[in-house]
């Protein structure tokens, strides 16, 4: 109803691994949404480390135990987008720029 927008996602996931069970993952990542309407774009870019125990040193090797820190900067446009998702409500407040922490499994069948 308000027109389109554009979403683009650009990143890299380098992994490297210092034995056949402990690999150490980072990411480096930039989103950018193009607003109707003319409004400002909404930018986030992001930076993970992630410490993983895997079943084996290959980049497919699951399951796999992370555990990450994350620090995003984003713009004043994405604040309000930032926020969204949390339903307790605004972490960051009007803030651009956080910290986020915690562990994740990933496997499959």
């Amino acid at each position: 109803a308000n027109g389109s927008s554009t979403w683009t996602s650009v990143g890299v996931r380098p992994v490297y691994a210092f034995t056949n069970n402990f690999k150490l993952v980072g990411e480096l990542g930039t989103d950018r949404v193009t607003q109707a309407g003319g409004l400002p774009a909404k930018r986030l870019t992001k930076l993970t480390i992630a410490p993983t125990i895997s079943a084996g040193p290959g980049l497919w090797s699951r399951p796999e135990l992370r555990a990450f820190v994350t620090y995003g900067k984003w713009n004043d446009a994405a604040t309000a987008s930032v926020n969204a998702a949390n339903n307790g409500g605004p972490i960051y407040n009007n803030n651009t720029s956080g910290t986020s922490y915690g562990f994740q499994v990933e496997t499959w069948f």
